[in-house]
Protein backbone atom coordinates (compact mmCIF):
# COMPACT_ATOMS: atom_id res chain seq x y z
CA UNK A 1 0.00 0.00 0.00
CA UNK A 2 2.70 2.45 0.99
CA UNK A 3 4.72 1.48 -2.06
CA UNK A 4 1.78 2.22 -4.34
CA UNK A 5 1.29 5.63 -2.79
CA UNK A 6 4.95 6.55 -3.05
CA UNK A 7 5.18 5.27 -6.60
CA UNK A 8 2.20 7.26 -7.82
CA UNK A 9 2.85 10.42 -5.85
CA UNK A 10 4.55 12.31 -8.65
CA UNK A 11 2.66 15.33 -7.29
CA UNK A 12 0.04 15.77 -4.63
CA UNK A 13 -2.67 13.80 -6.33
CA UNK A 14 -5.91 15.31 -5.18
CA UNK A 15 -4.45 18.67 -4.38
CA UNK A 16 -3.44 19.37 -7.93
CA UNK A 17 -6.01 17.36 -9.88
CA UNK A 18 -9.43 18.15 -8.58
CA UNK A 19 -12.45 20.34 -8.95
CA UNK A 20 -12.09 24.06 -8.80
CA UNK A 21 -8.61 24.56 -10.20
CA UNK A 22 -10.00 26.88 -12.81
CA UNK A 23 -13.06 27.86 -14.78
CA UNK A 24 -13.65 25.15 -17.38
CA UNK A 25 -14.66 25.99 -20.90
CA UNK A 26 -18.01 24.92 -22.26
CA UNK A 27 -16.59 21.67 -23.65
CA UNK A 28 -14.72 20.93 -20.41
CA UNK A 29 -17.83 21.40 -18.28
CA UNK A 30 -19.52 18.56 -20.17
CA UNK A 31 -16.52 16.25 -20.17
CA UNK A 32 -16.85 13.07 -18.18
CA UNK A 33 -14.16 10.41 -18.13
CA UNK A 34 -15.71 7.03 -19.04
CA UNK A 35 -16.36 4.93 -15.95
CA UNK A 36 -16.95 1.30 -17.01
CA UNK A 37 -15.51 0.04 -13.70
CA UNK A 38 -17.78 2.13 -11.48
CA UNK A 39 -18.67 -0.74 -9.17
CA UNK A 40 -15.12 -1.56 -8.14
CA UNK A 41 -14.15 2.13 -8.14
CA UNK A 42 -16.95 2.87 -5.69
CA UNK A 43 -15.78 0.01 -3.48
CA UNK A 44 -12.20 1.28 -3.52
CA UNK A 45 -13.33 4.80 -2.67
CA UNK A 46 -15.63 3.66 0.15
CA UNK A 47 -12.85 1.58 1.69
CA UNK A 48 -10.27 4.33 1.28
CA UNK A 49 -12.45 7.00 2.88
CA UNK A 50 -13.35 4.70 5.78
CA UNK A 51 -9.69 3.95 6.56
CA UNK A 52 -8.80 7.60 6.07
CA UNK A 53 -11.45 8.76 8.53
CA UNK A 54 -10.40 6.26 11.18
CA UNK A 55 -6.61 6.31 10.83
CA UNK A 56 -5.29 9.19 8.74
CA UNK A 57 -7.63 12.11 9.40
CA UNK A 58 -7.01 12.43 13.19
CA UNK A 59 -3.25 13.15 12.96
CA UNK A 60 -3.87 15.42 9.96
CA UNK A 61 -6.39 17.43 11.97
CA UNK A 62 -3.95 17.63 14.88
CA UNK A 63 -1.17 18.85 12.59
CA UNK A 64 -3.37 21.54 11.08
CA UNK A 65 -4.60 22.67 14.47
CA UNK A 66 -1.42 22.66 16.51
CA UNK A 67 1.57 23.02 14.16
CA UNK A 68 2.65 26.65 13.68
CA UNK A 69 1.10 28.13 10.55
CA UNK A 70 4.46 29.50 9.48
CA UNK A 71 5.90 25.98 9.55
CA UNK A 72 2.94 24.55 7.63
CA UNK A 73 3.28 27.18 4.92
CA UNK A 74 7.05 26.67 4.65
CA UNK A 75 6.70 22.89 4.23
CA UNK A 76 3.97 23.31 1.63
CA UNK A 77 6.06 25.83 -0.31
CA UNK A 78 9.11 23.56 -0.32
CA UNK A 79 7.03 20.64 -1.62
CA UNK A 80 5.65 22.67 -4.51
CA UNK A 81 8.98 24.32 -5.28
CA UNK A 82 10.54 20.93 -5.93
CA UNK A 83 7.91 20.30 -8.62
CA UNK A 84 8.90 23.36 -10.65
CA UNK A 85 11.59 21.48 -12.70
CA UNK A 86 9.03 18.83 -13.62
CA UNK A 87 6.56 21.56 -14.51
CA UNK A 88 9.22 23.17 -16.70
CA UNK A 89 9.88 19.89 -18.52
CA UNK A 90 6.21 19.33 -19.28
CA UNK A 91 5.72 22.94 -20.36
CA UNK A 92 8.50 22.45 -22.91
CA UNK A 93 6.95 19.19 -24.14
CA UNK A 94 3.65 21.06 -24.55
CA UNK A 95 5.42 23.89 -26.45
CA UNK A 96 4.33 26.35 -23.77
CA UNK A 97 7.62 28.16 -23.64
CA UNK A 98 6.41 31.25 -21.78
CA UNK A 99 5.09 29.02 -19.02
CA UNK A 100 8.38 27.11 -18.99
CA UNK A 101 10.19 30.40 -18.46
CA UNK A 102 7.87 31.27 -15.59
CA UNK A 103 8.55 27.91 -13.92
CA UNK A 104 12.29 28.51 -14.30
CA UNK A 105 12.09 31.97 -12.74
CA UNK A 106 9.94 30.69 -9.89
CA UNK A 107 12.34 27.86 -9.10
CA UNK A 108 15.41 30.08 -9.25
CA UNK A 109 13.90 32.84 -7.11
CA UNK A 110 12.28 30.61 -4.52
CA UNK A 111 15.27 28.29 -4.21
CA UNK A 112 17.65 31.19 -3.51
CA UNK A 113 15.94 34.29 -2.15
CA UNK A 114 13.11 32.10 -0.88
CA UNK A 115 15.48 30.06 1.30
CA UNK A 116 15.21 26.73 -0.45
CA UNK A 117 11.59 27.24 -1.37
CA UNK A 118 10.25 27.95 2.11
CA UNK A 119 9.08 31.40 0.98
CA UNK A 120 7.12 31.84 -2.24
CA UNK A 121 9.00 34.95 -3.30
CA UNK A 122 7.91 34.66 -6.92
CA UNK A 123 4.26 34.36 -5.96
CA UNK A 124 4.49 37.47 -3.79
CA UNK A 125 5.85 39.42 -6.75
CA UNK A 126 3.00 38.40 -9.06
CA UNK A 127 4.25 35.18 -10.64
CA UNK A 128 1.89 32.43 -9.37
CA UNK A 129 2.56 28.73 -9.61
CA UNK A 130 0.94 26.61 -12.28
CA UNK A 131 0.71 22.88 -12.82
CA UNK A 132 1.96 20.88 -15.79
CA UNK A 133 2.23 17.10 -15.71
CA UNK A 134 2.83 14.35 -18.21
CA UNK A 135 -0.82 13.27 -18.22
CA UNK A 136 -1.64 16.79 -19.36
CA UNK A 137 1.14 16.59 -21.94
CA UNK A 138 -0.31 13.37 -23.35
CA UNK A 139 -3.76 14.93 -23.48
CA UNK A 140 -2.39 18.01 -25.22
CA UNK A 141 -1.18 15.76 -28.05
CA UNK A 142 -4.44 13.86 -28.35
CA UNK A 143 -4.02 10.77 -26.15
CA UNK A 144 -7.47 9.80 -24.78
CA UNK A 145 -8.12 9.38 -21.07
CA UNK A 146 -9.08 5.74 -21.03
CA UNK A 147 -11.32 4.51 -18.18
CA UNK A 148 -11.66 6.36 -14.88
CA UNK A 149 -9.88 4.85 -11.89
CA UNK A 150 -10.14 5.45 -8.17
CA UNK A 151 -6.81 4.20 -6.87
CA UNK A 152 -6.93 3.13 -3.19
CA UNK A 153 -5.15 5.63 -0.91
CA UNK A 154 -4.30 7.83 -3.90
CA UNK A 155 -7.54 9.11 -5.34
CA UNK A 156 -9.13 9.79 -8.72
CA UNK A 157 -7.22 9.15 -11.92
CA UNK A 158 -7.57 7.50 -15.32
CA UNK A 159 -5.39 5.27 -17.48
CA UNK A 160 -3.67 8.17 -19.24
CA UNK A 161 -3.01 10.14 -16.05
CA UNK A 162 -1.86 7.06 -14.16
CA UNK A 163 0.77 6.44 -16.84
CA UNK A 164 1.59 10.14 -16.74
CA UNK A 165 2.22 10.01 -13.00
CA UNK A 166 4.58 7.09 -13.41
CA UNK A 167 6.44 8.95 -16.17
CA UNK A 168 6.66 12.08 -14.01
CA UNK A 169 8.07 10.04 -11.14
CA UNK A 170 10.63 8.25 -13.29
CA UNK A 171 11.68 11.36 -15.22
CA UNK A 172 11.60 13.87 -12.36
CA UNK A 173 14.64 16.17 -12.82
CA UNK A 174 15.03 16.66 -9.05
CA UNK A 175 15.15 12.91 -8.47
CA UNK A 176 17.79 12.50 -11.18
CA UNK A 177 20.02 15.32 -9.92
CA UNK A 178 19.58 15.25 -6.14
CA UNK A 179 18.29 11.80 -5.29
CA UNK A 180 15.50 9.38 -6.17
CA UNK A 181 13.45 7.00 -4.06
CA UNK A 182 16.52 4.82 -3.46
CA UNK A 183 18.17 7.64 -1.47
CA UNK A 184 17.41 9.09 1.94
CA UNK A 185 16.49 12.41 0.35
CA UNK A 186 14.10 10.74 -2.06
CA UNK A 187 12.42 8.69 0.65
CA UNK A 188 11.96 11.69 2.94
CA UNK A 189 10.68 13.78 0.06
CA UNK A 190 8.18 11.09 -0.98
CA UNK A 191 6.87 10.79 2.55
CA UNK A 192 6.47 14.54 2.94
CA UNK A 193 4.80 14.78 -0.48
CA UNK A 194 2.19 12.18 0.45
CA UNK A 195 1.55 13.78 3.84
CA UNK A 196 1.24 17.27 2.33
CA UNK A 197 -1.13 16.02 -0.36
CA UNK A 198 -3.43 14.68 2.35
CA UNK A 199 -3.23 17.90 4.35
CA UNK A 200 -4.11 19.93 1.27
CA UNK A 201 -7.34 18.02 0.61
CA UNK A 202 -8.50 17.83 4.23
CA UNK A 203 -11.18 20.52 3.99
CA UNK A 204 -12.52 19.11 0.74
CA UNK A 205 -12.69 15.54 2.01
CA UNK A 206 -14.63 16.71 5.05
CA UNK A 207 -16.97 18.69 2.80
CA UNK A 208 -17.53 15.71 0.50
CA UNK A 209 -18.21 13.44 3.46
CA UNK A 210 -20.73 15.76 5.07
CA UNK A 211 -22.34 17.64 2.18
CA UNK A 212 -22.23 15.66 -1.06
CA UNK A 213 -25.35 13.66 -1.89
CA UNK A 214 -23.19 11.21 -3.84
CA UNK A 215 -19.51 11.71 -2.92
CA UNK A 216 -18.35 9.32 -5.63
CA UNK A 217 -20.20 11.17 -8.40
CA UNK A 218 -18.99 14.52 -7.05
CA UNK A 219 -15.34 13.49 -7.15
CA UNK A 220 -15.64 11.76 -10.53
CA UNK A 221 -17.34 14.78 -12.11
CA UNK A 222 -14.97 17.29 -10.56
CA UNK A 223 -11.86 15.35 -11.56
CA UNK A 224 -13.15 14.94 -15.12
CA UNK A 225 -13.89 18.64 -15.49
CA UNK A 226 -10.60 19.75 -14.01
CA UNK A 227 -8.50 17.49 -16.20
CA UNK A 228 -10.43 18.57 -19.29
CA UNK A 229 -9.79 22.18 -18.30
CA UNK A 230 -6.06 21.52 -17.94
CA UNK A 231 -5.93 19.87 -21.37
CA UNK A 232 -7.77 22.87 -22.85
CA UNK A 233 -5.16 25.12 -21.23
CA UNK A 234 -2.32 23.12 -22.76
CA UNK A 235 -3.97 23.36 -26.18
CA UNK A 236 -4.52 27.11 -25.83
CA UNK A 237 -8.32 26.84 -25.71
CA UNK A 238 -9.73 29.95 -23.96
CA UNK A 239 -11.68 29.24 -20.78
CA UNK A 240 -15.30 30.32 -20.65
CA UNK A 241 -16.55 32.68 -17.98
CA UNK A 242 -18.52 29.99 -16.16
CA UNK A 243 -17.24 28.97 -12.74
CA UNK A 244 -16.86 25.43 -11.45
CA UNK A 245 -18.95 25.28 -8.30
CA UNK A 246 -17.76 21.86 -7.20
CA UNK A 247 -15.57 21.59 -4.08
CA UNK A 248 -12.02 22.85 -4.46
CA UNK A 249 -9.48 20.17 -3.61
CA UNK A 250 -6.40 21.76 -2.08
CA UNK A 251 -8.02 25.13 -1.29
CA UNK A 252 -5.26 25.91 1.20
CA UNK A 253 -2.54 25.12 -1.30
CA UNK A 254 -0.48 27.83 -3.02
CA UNK A 255 -0.43 25.80 -6.24
CA UNK A 256 -1.83 25.67 -8.74
CA UNK A 257 -3.23 29.17 -9.03
CA UNK A 258 -4.82 30.67 -12.14
CA UNK A 259 -1.96 32.19 -14.08
CA UNK A 260 -1.76 34.27 -17.23
CA UNK A 261 -4.06 33.54 -20.14
CA UNK A 262 -3.11 30.38 -22.05
CA UNK A 263 -0.72 30.74 -24.91
CA UNK A 264 -2.16 30.31 -28.40
CA UNK A 265 -1.77 26.81 -29.77
CA UNK A 266 1.17 26.50 -32.19
CA UNK A 267 0.16 26.80 -35.81
CA UNK A 268 1.55 24.68 -38.59
CA UNK A 269 3.77 26.49 -41.10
Amino acid sequence: MAGLVLLLAGSPALAQQAPGAGAPGAASAKAQIPDPWEGINRSFMKFTLAVDKAVIAPPVHAYRRYAPKVMQTAIRNVVYNLYEPRTFANDVLQLRFRRAGEATIRFAANSTVGLGGMIDVAGKTGLPAHESDFGQTLGRWGVPTGPYLFVPFYGPSDIRDGFGKLADAVGDPVAWTIGGIDTTFGQVRAGVDVAQARVDVDDTLESVRTSAVDPYATIHSGYSQNRAFMIDQAKGVPAAAEVNTLPDFGADSPAPQPGPAPEPAPTKP
